[in-house]
């Protein structure tokens, strides 16, 4: 992996690591009110994004998407 490649890759990782953080203090602490279902079901779609941009950080599928957002302008 190039350099802005496993930068990109490790601010990914940490994004996530903070949505699960999130998340498991969210299951502690706030689990009795009423908002609580809601607001989990948005982190675990934040975190299935993330983990879909990691993917693409990884396979090289992001490079290609910028090259093709440069492309166009």
């Amino acid at each position: 992996m190039e350099e802005k490649a496993l930068i990109d890759f490790e601010t990914s990782e940490h994004l996530q690591k903070a949505v699960l953080s999130i998340m498991y203090a969210m299951r502690e602490k706030y689990n009795k009110y009423p908002e609580y279902k809601t607001i989990m079901m948005s982190l675990t779609t934040v975190s299935k994004e993330i983990n879909a941009i990691r993917i693409k950080e990884i396979t090289g599928e992001m490079d290609d998407l910028w090259k093709e957002s440069k492309s166009k302008v």
